[in-house]
C-alpha cells in the first residue's frame, strides 16, 4: 500500500496545535480561557465523546486524505518475439575435452549447455523449444516461455540420454513438425559430427523446413583436427565434423554456420544470434492503482454518526453485567 499525498499526515497534529498553539480568544465565566469560532456551535452535537473515537475519527479523515492506494503491478509484454529451436547434439563425441574455457580443458557438451543456458537466460520473451538427438531425434519441451523449466532441462542434458550416433536429418525434421507457421521460427542446429543415423535426409528435411519459413543456424562444436594429441591408434574426434554439411544446411535455411572451438567462441555466437535474430523488448503498461480512500472515509463517517446514547450505553455495558440483580421480597 502507497499513499499518493503523504504531505498531508502532517495534519495529525492540528488539534494538537489548536489545544495548545493557540492564543486564547475568550474567558468564560468560570475564568477559563477558550477559542472561539463560528462554525463550534456545529461540533455541540458530538459534545461528551470519548476522546479515543474523536482521535480516531480524525486519524482517519487524515488517512483518506492521505489517498492511500494499493499499488497494482504492471503488465509485462514483449512486441516482435519469436520461436526458437535448440536442437543439441547428445552422440558419444561430445564427451570429447578439447573446448578452452580460460586455459582449462572441458567437454563439449558442457560447454554448450552453458551456451544453451546464456541465450534461454537473455531471451526471456521468445518461445522455446528443446530437441536432443542422437540415434533419433526427440522432443525434451515444446515451444515454452517457462525460462526456469527450460534451465532446468539444460542442466539434465548429459551423455548416452539418447544414444551414441548423429540423426541430423531427425533433428531437423521434428523441428518442423513442432514449429509454428503462423510465427517467425530460428533453429539452431549443434553438432560436433556427421550425419550417421535415423531415416530423414538432412537436406531434404532442410529444404522442407525453409519453405515453411524457418531460418536454420549450424553451430560445428569442438577442436580443429589434430590440435591435440589423440591415443595411440585412437580416432581424432574433431575429423567426424561435416563442415560441408553444415554450412550446406545454414544456406538452405536462409541462415548462418558458426564454428566453435573454445567456450569464448560460444559466447561470441550468442552475441550474433541476438544481431541476426533480434531479442523481444519488453514492454511495460502501467495500470491505475486501486483507491483505498473511500474505507478509512467511511470510517470517519460511522464513528461521526455513532449516536451519543449508544455511546454510553455501549461504555456502561460493562457495568451492567458486574450489578446483580435485585431480590426479590419473600412471599407470604
Amino acid at each position: 500500500m502507497i499513499l499518493a499525498w503523504p504531505w498531508f499526515s502532517l495534519a495529525l497534529v492540528l488539534p494538537l496545535l489548536v489545544r495548545f498553539g493557540l492564543p486564547p480568544l475568550s474567558t468564560n465565566r468560570r475564568g477559563r480561557t477558550r477559542l472561539v469560532h463560528d462554525g463550534f456551535p456545529l461540533l455541540l452535537p458530538q459534545a461528551g465523546q470519548p476522546l479515543w473515537r474523536m482521535t480516531l475519527c480524525w486519524c482517519a479523515l487524515v488517512l483518506a486524505l492521505c489517498r492511500p492506494q494499493w499499488e497494482v503491478e504492471p503488465l509485462i509484454h514483449y512486441q516482435t518475439s519469436r520461436d526458437l529451436i535448440l536442437a543439441v547434439d547428445l552422440s558419444d563425441s561430445m564427451r570429447t575435452q578439447d573446448m578452452l574455457d580460460e586455459g582449462e580443458l572441458r567437454d563439449r557438451l558442457g560447454a554448450v549447455r552453458q551456451q544453451l543456458k546464456a541465450l534461454i537466460s537473455a531471451r526471456p520473451g521468445d518461445r522455446i523449444a528443446l530437441i536432443v538427438f542422437a540415434d533419433h531425434a526427440y522432443l525434451l519441451s515444446p515451444l515454452t516461455q517457462e525460462t526456469r523449466a527450460l534451465l532446468t532441462l539444460s542442466d539434465e542434458l548429459d551423455f548416452d540420454l539418447v544414444g551414441r550416433t548423429t540423426a541430423l536429418g531427425e533433428a531437423i525434421l521434428l523441428a518442423r513438425q513442432h514449429a509454428d507457421p503462423t510465427r517467425p521460427t530460428a533453429l539452431l542446429l549443434v553438432t560436433d559430427g556427421r550425419n550417421t543415423a535415423g531415416n530423414a535426409d538432412p537436406l531434404r528435411e532442410a529444404k522442407l523446413a525453409a519453405a515453411t519459413g524457418i531460418r536454420i543456424y549450424t553451430l560445428g562444436v569442438g577442436a580443429d583436427p589434430g590440435t591435440f594429441a589423440q591415443p595411440l591408434g585412437g580416432a581424432d574426434p574433431s575429423a567426424e565434423l561435416d563442415e560441408p554439411l553444415l554450412q550446406q544446411l545454414a544456406a538452405i535455411g536462409q541462415g548462418r554456420y558458426f564454428r566453435a572451438r573454445s567456450q569464448a567462441d560460444l559466447m561470441a555466437i550468442n552475441q550474433a544470434l541476438d544481431s541476426l535474430e533480434p531479442v523481444a523488448r519488453p514492454q511495460t503498461r502501467y495500470r491505475p492503482n486501486q483507491e483505498l480512500y473511500p474505507w478509512p472515509l467511511a470510517l470517519a463517517w460511522l464513528l461521526l454518526s455513532w449516536p451519543p446514547r449508544l455511546s454510553a450505553l455501549a461504555s456502561g455495558w460493562p457495568r451492567w453485567r458486574r450489578a446483580s440483580p435485585p431480590e426479590e421480597p419473600p412471599h407470604g
